[in-house]
C-alpha cells in the first residue's frame, strides 16, 4: 500500500511519521509532503535525533510541497490534523482514504523533549494505524515465541523443524529470525542465514488461520530489508514449483528465478526452484 504522511511544512511531523512508519512497517511504500512547504529544507535537527533513537533515519529527507496531480497517486493519507485532512478532502481526496489520528501538535520551535512528545504520540497513531490496516508486529525471535512457533511449523509443513533447530538458530551470529507478533500471539516467522554478503532464507512461514493479510510478505520485507541495510549482494531461497502464492510473492518484491534444484523436496517429492534478489553486481576479481 502507498501511505503518504501530510503535515504543513513537511520538516517535522510528517517525516518523522513517514521514517517511523518505515520502520513499523516496510511492506508499504510510504512518502511525506507539506501543504505549505519550502521545497529542499532538511528535517529538524530534533525531529532526526528523536527518530535516530528508535532506529529511523531521516537524515536525508527533504521538504516538499504536496501536488494536486499526485493525489491518485497514494493508496491512504496520514495527516496530522484534521485541519490538513479538511485540505485533502477538499481537494477530492475520498474520505475513506483519509486515516484520521486525531490532532498532532506542531513541534517546530521545541526543545527536544517537545519533539519527543511529539514523536511519542505520532508512534502511538502508527501503532494503531498498522493495526488497522491488518499489519503484524515484526520482531526478533525469542525463546518465548517458540512454542507457538512449533505449532505452525507442524501446522505448514510436512517434515517440520523441531523445537532444537529453531533454539540452534536463535544463538547462531549467522543467522536472523523474526516473529510476526499480531494481536499478542505469532503469526508467522521467518529466518535466514548469511555468510560474505551472501543469504539464504531457510524458512518463512504464516498461520493458516492469519494468512492473506500480508503478514508472509511483512515477513520477507523485513528479511530482504535487514540484507540490504548489512551490505549483502543477494538474497536467495527455494520454492515447491507448485507453491503459486509464495512465487507470486516473491517475485513482487524482485525475485528472479535462478535455477532448479531435482528433488529437493520430499513428502511429496518435488522439485526445488531457487529464487534470487540481487541487490548489486560482484564485482570481478
Amino acid at each position: 500500500m502507498k501511505i503518504l504522511f501530510v503535515c504543513t511544512g513537511n520538516t517535522c511531523r510528517s517525516p518523522m511519521a513517514e521514517g517511523l512508519f518505515h520502520v513499523l512497517a516496510p511492506e508499504h511504500e510510504c512518502g511525506s509532503a507539506g501543504l505549505s512547504a519550502v521545497p529542499g529544507q532538511p528535517a529538524s535537527t530534533q525531529a532526526v535525533v528523536c527518530c535516530e533513537e528508535l532506529g529511523a533515519d531521516i537524515s536525508a529527507h527533504r521538504s516538499r510541497q504536496l501536488a494536486r496531480g499526485e493525489l491518485s497517486e497514494w493508496d491512504m493519507f496520514f495527516p496530522m490534523t484534521r485541519a490538513h485532512g479538511a485540505v485533502l478532502e477538499g481537494a477530492g481526496v475520498p474520505p475513506e482514504k483519509v486515516y484520521y489520528p486525531g490532532e498532532i501538535a506542531d513541534p517546530y520551535g521545541g526543545d527536544l523533549e517537545v519533539y519527543r512528545a511529539c514523536r511519542d504520540r505520532i508512534m502511538a497513531e502508527l501503532l494503531r494505524f498498522r493495526d488497522a490496516l491488518g499489519g503484524a508486529r515484526i520482531v526478533p525471535m525469542e525463546l518465548g515465541h517458540l512454542p507457538q512457533v512449533e505449532a505452525i511449523e507442524r501446522e505448514c509443513f510436512s517434515l517440520p523443524w523441531s523445537m532444537e533447530s529453531f533454539k540452534e538458530e536463535l544463538i547462531n551470529p549467522l543467522a536472523v529470525y523474526v516473529a510476526a507478533e499480531l494481536q499478542g500471539r505469532v503469526a508467522g516467522y521467518g529466518g535466514m542465514r548469511h555468510a560474505a554478503g551472501e543469504y539464504y532464507i531457510d524458512n518463512i512461514a504464516v498461520a493458516p488461520g492469519s494468512r492473506r493479510r500480508g503478514i508472509g510478505r511483512q515477513i520477507m520485507s523485513y528479511l530482504v530489508g535487514y540484507a540490504g541495510k548489512h551490505g549483502g549482494l543477494f538474497v536467495s531461497l527455494e520454492v515447491r514449483p507448485s507453491n503459486a502464492p509464495a512465487i507470486a510473492l516473491y517475485e513482487s518484491l524482485g525475485f528472479k528465478k535462478a535455477g532448479l534444484r531435482r528433488d529437493f523436496y520430499e513428502k511429496p517429492r518435488e522439485d526445488g526452484l531457487i529464487y534470487t534478489l540481487t541487490f548489486k553486481e560482484e564485482e570481478g576479481c
